[in-house]
Parts: C-alpha cells; structure tokens; sequence
C-alpha cells in the first residue's frame, strides 16, 4: 500500500481484529529510516535548536504515525515528552502503543470549539484535511463531520497546562493557520515551531498569512527543510 489508503466499509474499520491486524503491521513491520524519522528529514535540524541532553515538551497537532513521517519522535527517544494530536482515532491507539509517554488526545483542532466538516481520502490517510480548498478536485475525498476544539482548550485539559511549549509542530493540510491562531502564545510561547509551506520561494513565503502572524508575535524563519518551516522566537511574544 501507499501512502493513503483507500476507504472502508464502516463495519471494517470499526472491526476490532483488523484494527489490531492493521496496527501491527503500520507499527512494527513497516520499513523504517534509522537516519531520520520525519519526513524530509527535519527532525536532524530541530534536534540542532535544543541542548543535546535537554529534556523538554513538544506538542504535535497532525501526529499521524508515533515513528514515521514524526518530527517528534528523535525527541521522544531523548526523553522528551509531550501531547499528540489526531483527528483519527486509528492513529492515535498506535501513538498510545509506542508512545505511552506521551498525552495522545483524539481531536479535530481548530480556531473554535463545535462541529466542523473534514475530508478525508481514505483509512489512516496522511491527507485529512479541514480545508475544502485543499480537498477540492483531488480525487477520492469524502466530506464528513466531526467535532473540533482550540489547541489552547486541548493543553488546557492536559498535565501539561499553562506549561511553556519548547516545540510546536503542525501539520493540518491547509488549516495550520487556523491552529496556530487556536492557541494562546501568551501563556505557552512556543520556542520552534514547524509549519508547512506549498510555496517555492523566500518571496512567497513570507506573504503567506502563517508568516506575517509569526513574525508579528516575535518569531523569525530559522530553516526551510522540504515542505517544513522552522520558526524561532527571537523576541519574547507580547503581553
């Protein structure tokens, strides 16, 4: 199989043996990077930002998979700990069998709590979307509902509450935007953030509303690794 896969009867997906089935083979028996675990490799850059033997907390809003694809994962094996979020519950029993170190929370996120639509492309999908613009003319999407909650209300609801966050990673296919503006950088103040870009160049980036909002809290673009922008803040967020 791909990278996505395709839809399911219902009845399967909620099929208790073909979840444990499915999970084995998505969890242990998947060939996996022994260099890197995130995608283009990022978790080698972030790594950099951080004392070698520092110990802190990272939040992970798109988590998809506990190894693969992760840009938390080098952290996790270092001692780090911190909350995992996932629009599938799929998705997350795995993070809750390799990651129980971790908070793993089953939640849509965006810049409201209530119900929202979604698209997805198929089961264990890495393209779930809350964007319809993202979803729209790609083949294979289906609208369904779910409801969603403020990453500031999610933390809220965790140990980790009021905690500074040392690094925030999102991946929401579209809707980062909206997450980032979900959560309350008053009280967390990410130290580095990882936000997808799908432009090509400096010029580009830098119109985009994700960065204009960062730069506008203190923060200045530290890396650019394939798809994935480093932000780190520079100045301390407003009070």
């Amino acid at each position: 199989m791909g990278l996505n896969y395709k839809h399911l009867p219902a009845w399967l997906e909620r099929n208790q043996i073909f979840r444990t089935l499915f999970l084995f083979r998505k969890l242990f028996l998947l060939k996996k990077s022994f260099r890197h675990h995130s995608q283009f490799a990022e978790d080698i850059s972030i790594a950099l930002h951080f004392p070698k033997k520092a110990k802190g907390f990272f939040v992970d809003v798109g988590c998809f998979h506990p190894v693969k694809y992760n840009n938390t994962y080098r952290l996790y094996q270092k001692g780090w700990r911190g909350v995992n979020i996932d629009i599938d519950d799929i998705k997350i029993q795995g993070f809750k069998i390799l990651r129980p170190g971790d908070t793993n929370v089953v939640c849509a996120v965006s810049n409201k709590p209530g119900e929202v639509n979604y698209w997805s492309n198929g089961f264990y999908s890495l393209t779930i979307t809350l964007d319809e613009q993202f979803a729209s003319g790609k083949p294979g999407y289906l609208k369904k509902k779910v409801n969603a909650d403020t990453l500031t209300n999610i933390l809220d609801a965790t140990p980790y509450k009021d905690r500074t966050i040392d690094f925030l990673t999102v991946d929401a296919e579209g809707h980062d935007y909206q997450v980032l503006t979900s959560l309350d950088f008053d009280r967390y103040q990410p130290r580095l953030i990882a936000v997808e870009t799908h432009k090509t160049t400096l010029d580009e980036v830098v119109k985009e509303d994700i960065c204009q909002y960062l730069t506008g809290k203190g923060y200045v673009i530290v890396n650019w690794v394939g798809l994935t922008l480093l932000f780190r803040r520079e100045v301390p967020s407003p009070v």
